[in-house]
């Protein structure tokens, strides 16, 4: 049964996809994922492509894979980037079961090849974000469905070292490829999506060796989309993101709570989301820079709406540091809002939810600045994001035993009411380094937001997915002029 998205911004991006796949049980696996979803095959040999491509190279020894990866075919990727290019855009998605942190069981040259082909992949994600092209990675974890094969021993010691304890499944995929070949998420490229079970954590297990089973229960329903019964909480619902969201998840069915300072904006976005799909709606005052306030609020929401079961939080506030003046205050407001009051509302729901044996997902909103640092000036807001997504982290650590998920998304510019506090020049600057070259709408985060709240993503938890526009997950250095003679070679010959 192909399961039909809800939601516009989970809709296909074309009518036809190339694949690039082995002819074995994990390529012809691919190729009937991505007919469920709604695509039709095209063998791409004619130039018909209409918008979309996806690889798949497995190989990892640490997951048991019968044979080395194959090489990825450089000078087919590069013919398909230069025609979607010339068609305005489009997506492309490899699938790979490489691994970024050195495993003792998997082969030193292997690793290094499969590393390198991402490495290869994601540098012309930098040069074809310009012209619409969109080009993100899936990185699999221990995949029985498509030929991994462990011992059992081996298969369990490996899930005990996961959050979420359990292979990925052929939904989870699915799903994954869902969100990456949608038309409604823009302006992620260049992202490594980690559909590992949370495995690259580092998480350190106590079970004993091979006690530990694989938990089916965690598999992504039929209907992986629907919020139909479900009540969200979103913080900081007024405008940008917050809105957004909160309109999206009104799509896929749910009800909400939405909560932040401005109540005309509030009511305005609660008019939105009730007109989308006719979902209830309630509506609470809450200043988060206020100590106390969030834990107030999760007894408030839980009052009103009688149960809540996910959480949103996008509240956030944006503080400037000058070594001139006192930055005491600003950078108290600044953990306040971003990082305590996060922590505060998640704990208190997510004690609630271990308490009653409910399996909620919490997903906070942090920032690119808390990785890297685009302009002076933005220590206190830039630590308060990092301290976010590390509570992210830990939490997910720390509940995973309750089937509670917490993840984050990380956006980079978004056109915000936040973010039309910029210096304009500054702005323009920095749209030089974004490869995509603007800034991102809040509807593309409210699709990241919302994949990460649906069961659809069930194996995900203390990961972090940024919605950048490349400035994160790319990071490119400015173009130098004149070119260097060996990239221009490169360029010339991209098979190499």
């Amino acid at each position: 049964m192909t399961t039909k998205p809800v939601s516009p911004s989970l809709r296909p991006c074309a009518s036809r996809v190339e694949v690039d796949a082995p002819h074995d049980t994990a390529g012809e696996c691919l190729r009937d994922l991505l007919s469920g979803i709604g695509f039709t095959l095209d063998a791409g040999l004619n130039g018909t492509t209409d918008s979309a491509f996806c690889a798949l190279r497995l190989g990892n020894a640490l997951y048991g894979a019968p044979a080395p990866p194959a090489a990825l075919d450089r000078a087919r990727v590069r013919e398909v980037v230069d025609r979607l290019a010339a068609r305005g855009g489009g997506r492309m998605v490899l699938v790979t079961d490489f691994t970024t942190v050195p495993a003792g069981t998997a082969d030193p040259g292997d690793t290094a090849r499969q590393a390198a082909e991402v490495h290869w992949w994601r540098q012309w994600a930098a040069r074809a974000a310009r012209h619409g092209v969109r080009m993100n990675v899936i990185k699999l974890g221990y995949s029985p469905f498509l030929g991994h094969a462990l011992p059992e021993q081996a298969g369990s010691d490996l899930l005990a070292h996961q959050i979420v304890r359990r292979p990925v499944v052929a939904a989870d995929l699915r799903n994954a490829l869902t969100l990456l070949l949608s038309a409604g998420l823009d302006t992620m490229v260049g992202e490594v999506l980690p559909l590992d079970g949370g495995l690259e954590t580092t998480l350190v297990s106590a079970a004993p060796a091979g006690s530990v089973r694989a938990d089916d229960s965690t598999i992504p329903p039929r209907e992986p989309w629907s919020l139909a019964g479900r009540t969200v909480l979103v913080a900081g619902a007024s405008s940008g993101i917050g809105a957004a969201t909160a309109v999206e998840l009104a799509r896929r069915g749910a009800d909400l709570v939405l909560a932040a300072r401005r109540e005309a904006e509030l009511e305005a976005t609660a008019e939105q989301a009730r007109a989308v799909s006719g979902s209830r709606v309630w509506t609470v005052r809450a200043d988060l820079g206020v100590p106390g306030a969030a834990g107030e609020l999760a007894d408030i929401a839980v009052r009103a709406a009688g149960a809540v079961h996910d959480l949103v939080y996008t509240a956030g506030v944006l503080v400037r540091d000058d070594p001139r003046t006192d930055p005491t205050g600003p950078r108290e407001q600044a953990f306040r809002v971003n990082a305590l009051s996060y922590a505060d509302l998640a704990e208190a729901l997510a004690t609630r939810w271990a308490r009653d044996a409910h399996r909620g997902s919490i997903v906070g909103v942090s920032s690119s600045s808390a990785t890297i640092a685009l302009v002076p000036g933005l220590y206190s807001y830039s630590s308060s994001k990092a301290a976010m997504e590390q509570l992210s982290l830990h939490l997910a650590a720390t509940f995973a035993r309750y089937r509670i998920r917490v993840n984050a998304v990380i956006p980079g510019f978004v056109d915000t009411p936040m973010a039309a506090t910029a210096d304009p020049a500054f702005v323009r600057t920095s749209m030089s380094r974004v490869p995509v070259g603007r800034s991102s709408a809040p509807e593309d985060l409210a699709a990241a937001i919302a994949y990460l709240v649906s069961p659809g993503s069930s194996l995900l938890s203390g990961a972090r997915i940024r919605v950048c526009g490349g400035i994160a997950t790319l990071g490119p250095l400015p173009d130098r002029q004149p070119q260097h003679p060996r990239a221009e070679a490169a360029a010339a010959h991209p098979g190499r």
